[in-house]
């Protein structure tokens, strides 16, 4: 096997390669990419860790078929350092690999082809069109209330539901929820809820991040998505996503509509005097709310804070971290906070142009 490829080619797939192939796997095999050259003037560029694969098709000059394998992360830093804009790399005897550039020249340990595992192939999978900007907007806006507890395999990742028009996305970690409905036309068209991992989603953000178009696939247990010539295997988790419609609160006593900018300020100014264990209090009245947090081994903080409330009064806690990511995630000027009693969930959701939803659930105070 021999090539000769533009360093910036071959740089494009490895960048993504080497962030998804696992180098603290038992399988020392999902530290390499597999390089294979085909008789098409094409190199196919392959990287997995078993539930996240990558599959790049890269233009090269010359190519002399084969296959090999290499550590990922070393050959990703080798390319990106070496000088000029065009490299070879050829196999030479028991598996080594030699690169050249320039008047530099690099010896690489590699492992035979034949024993990397196969990734699921997406030539069948029936791809449709979405927007990029969309679909990475929506990842953005329930990546962050994921579930890390691992134990919890079902809130591991995000619900993707679709019916060819529009799509929803659902994440929750059972403190909060995050829930987003957007028009994606040409989108899958789904009997049931798929749930996408945390490090599939990642991924699919660095594929998608300047694309203005992509291709979406989902062929059970696979979803995959195509930017240009690289593609995303990512396997879904087999699993039930709980019945989220029932933790959103509906039929509230109380709401509160008040400027984004001031409600993020005065967590954050609260959340200074607040622990893990103690929340951020928030006091409902006629004029609108108080923002109060105390902390024995800190100190006390208020804040007055001007809202349109309806309701009668009451107090609830919340974890102000929680308070802030999701409001981080609203664009209208004024958000609206709807709520039971004390120890019912809040929702909170722009006022104004926007199909965005987020759950807290309270903390006793």
């Amino acid at each position: 096997m021999e090539f000769r490829i533009q360093k910036a080619e071959f740089s494009r797939g490895l960048r993504l390669a080497q962030s998804i192939a696992d180098r603290k796997s038992t399988m020392p095999m999902l530290a390499n990419v597999l390089l294979r050259v085909t008789g098409k003037g094409k190199l196919l560029c392959v990287a997995t860790d078993l539930n996240v694969s990558l599959s790049a098709e890269l233009k090269i000059a010359n190519g002399t078929e084969g296959g090999l394998t290499i550590g990922a992360k070393s050959l990703h830093d080798i390319v990106v350092n070496l000088p000029g804009d065009e490299l070879t790399l050829r196999k030479v005897e028991n598996n080594w690999a030699e690169i050249k550039a320039g008047k530099v020249s690099y010896r690489v340990v590699g492992m035979p082809d034949r024993d990397y595992p196969k990734v699921p192939d997406h030539h069948e999978a029936p791809f449709s069109d979405v927007d990029a900007g969309t679909l990475r907007e929506m990842i953005d806006r329930t990546l962050f209330s994921v579930c890390n507890d691992e134990t919890r395999f079902h809130l591991n990742g995000v619900l993707l539901e679709a019916n060819g028009a529009t799509a929803r996305m659902v994440s929750t970690d059972g403190h909060r929820l995050s829930r987003v409905d957007r028009a994606l036309p040409g989108g899958p068209q789904l009997s049931a809820g798929v749930i996408i991992p945390k490090k599939g989603l990642l991924e699919i953000k660095k594929i998608i991040d300047g694309a203005g178009a992509c291709r979406l696939a989902v062929k059970t247990p696979y979803l995959f998505i195509s930017v240009d010539d690289l593609t995303l295997g990512v396997k879904l988790i087999d699993a039930q996503f709980p019945p989220y419609e029932q933790v959103i609160p509906k039929g509230h006593k109380r709401s509160a509509v008040v400027d984004r900018g001031l409600f993020i300020d005065g967590i954050k100014r609260a959340q200074l005097m607040s622990s893990e264990t103690r929340g951020v209090k928030l006091s409902f009245g006629e004029h609108g709310f108080t923002i109060a947090s105390d902390n024995p081994d800190l100190g006390e903080v208020r804040e007055d804070i001007d809202a349109d409330y309806t309701g009668e009064p009451m107090a609830i806690g919340f974890n102000p971290k929680y308070v802030i990511e999701l409001l981080t995630q609203m664009h209208s000027d004024q958000v609206a906070i709807d709520l039971g009693g004390e120890l019912d969930p809040g929702l909170l959701r722009p006022l104004t142009g926007d199909d965005y939803v987020g759950v807290i659930m309270p903390m006793r105070i």
